[in-house]
């Protein structure tokens, strides 16, 4: 099949209709039709937030990686843009980042190819306004001669342009020739020419490789993030099939060093991998895919024509070295707002449409369980319990998930703020300490909110 950007579009066109709206969103952002995973080119480019993202639109599985594309001004509001990249000279184009660069909009991608046996190069694409993309007539603009001793050539992609202190450095995922994740660091001028400056790892906390890699400023440190393939099980930590680590740390943009101080998991939950991040001028914003490799998608496995979303926006702060995670403002998307102190004369809500709030602050000294309930026997919990937030989906009957817990212990008073949107649910933990993103699905359109336990 062949691709370009004008046949994903005329497809979407075509096709977007079949998709059964039963379990979208209603304040996420998800493909118009087939596949989406991670998000690519956060950026903030003529008063306009735009997403990129991982899209294969003729089927609700991974294919053949394209970029789509969407723009918001307010980060709820979504707009689909024409596919900003088709993989018409490789076999896919996979992800990567963006910046302005003389009032221009360069994406920098993984051009992949599949030969006799996997090639990955970095490319460049570029735009004037921000909505018709021209690949460079000189890619890749790194390959395989570019890369230090003992990296693999198979394994080298998810290149991310970044600006510290005034300087450009392109981050790179990669592994070793042992198997063990590193971040590749490459120096620019113009994001066309690039110098090999250093290597953040070999690492274990990388796993086997070091995708997705991310870097910046952030209140007066400096955050590495990282999406680490089959990193081992830690305890409570790392449960996924790959996890999603920052690193608060010291980045030297002399020698490409970064010495890292204090690392924790980014989320907890069963659904959230490949974030990214931008900066609108005022303040540092995250996405994430809301998925995971390796677990059902349920969209595709009941033919609904779709599958992924992207997390609500996050801001991030940091204190005490601990990342701090806060959504963006969605009161104009709420439906229904439960405060804890509603729970007190009424501690059931019914006929609740599935797209709501649940903020939650009070001191509690016994096991509570805040419980969304479908029909009988199709719940899941939001348990606090022995010092711990567990999330427990396990009596989701549609798609029933295993128990999630907090690293941290919590007495007291409890501070919860859960996001519900349809098919999804994000739990903020003492006002963003910690968070739980999991996907969940009930087969009835309204739902029962229910607090058990007193608080």
């Amino acid at each position: 099949m062949f691709f370009t950007t004008g046949l994903a579009d005329q497809y979407i066109q075509q096709n977007k209709e079949k998709v059964n709206p039963k379990h979208r969103l209603s304040y996420h952002l998800m493909p118009p039709v087939g596949w989406m995973n991670d998000p690519n080119g956060l950026i903030y480019f003529n008063d306009e937030y735009h997403v990129f993202y991982q899209f294969y639109p003729y089927d609700s599985v991974w294919g053949p990686m394209h970029w789509g594309h969407a723009v918001s001004k307010d980060l709820v509001n979504w707009k689909h843009m024409p596919v900003a990249l088709s993989p018409d000279q490789e076999n896919g184009c996979f992800s990567g980042g963006a910046v302005v660069y003389n009032d221009m909009l360069y994406l920098l991608y993984t051009s992949h190819f599949d030969s006799k046996e996997q090639v990955q190069v970095q490319s460049l694409a570029y735009s004037k306004d921000g909505v018709v993309f021209e690949k460079h007539q000189n890619n890749p603009i790194l390959d395989a001669k570019d890369l230090p001793k003992h990296a693999s050539k198979k394994d080298f992609r998810d290149p991310n342009p970044i600006e510290i202190d005034g300087k450009y450095f392109l981050l790179v995922g990669s592994k070793d020739d042992q198997n063990v994740g590193q971040i590749l660091i490459y120096q620019t001028e113009d994001f066309v020419h690039y110098t090999y400056l250093n290597k953040i790892g070999p690492h274990p906390l990388f796993g086997d490789m070091a995708e997705c890699p991310d870097l910046f400023e952030l209140d007066g440190k400096h955050v590495l993030m990282v999406s680490s393939q089959h990193l081992p099980k830690d305890g409570n930590r790392y449960q996924n099939v790959n996890s999603c680590l920052y690193m608060v740390g010291d980045f030297n943009t002399t020698t490409g060093d970064f010495v890292i101080e204090f690392s924790e998991e980014i989320d907890l939950g069963h659904h959230f991998y490949a974030p990214q991040t931008l900066f609108d001028g005022k303040k540092r914003i995250m996405f994430s895919w809301m998925e995971m490799w390796g677990k059902p998608t349920l969209t595709h496995e009941l033919s609904h024509h779709w599958s992924g979303s992207l997390t609500i926006p996050r801001i991030l702060t940091l204190e005490n070295n601990r990342l701090i995670q806060k959504p963006i403002d969605l009161s104009v998307h709420q439906k229904h707002i439960i405060h804890q102190q509603d729970f007190n004369s009424h501690q059931t809500f019914l006929n609740l449409e599935k797209q709501l709030r649940i903020r939650f602050k009070a001191e509690v000294n016994e096991e509570l369980i805040l419980r969304f309930e479908g029909n009988e026997n199709d719940h899941v919990d939001i348990i606090i319990k022995d010092e711990k937030i567990l999330f427990d989906a396990s009596q989701n009957r549609l798609y029933p998930l295993n128990l999630r817990m907090t690293n941290q212990n919590y007495q007291g008073m409890i501070d919860l703020d859960v996001l519900l949107d349809t098919s999804s649910i994000e739990i903020f933990i003492q006002n963003g300490l910690e968070t739980i993103t999991s996907r969940v699905y009930f087969d009835v359109d309204l739902i029962s909110v229910k607090l058990l336990g007193h608080a």
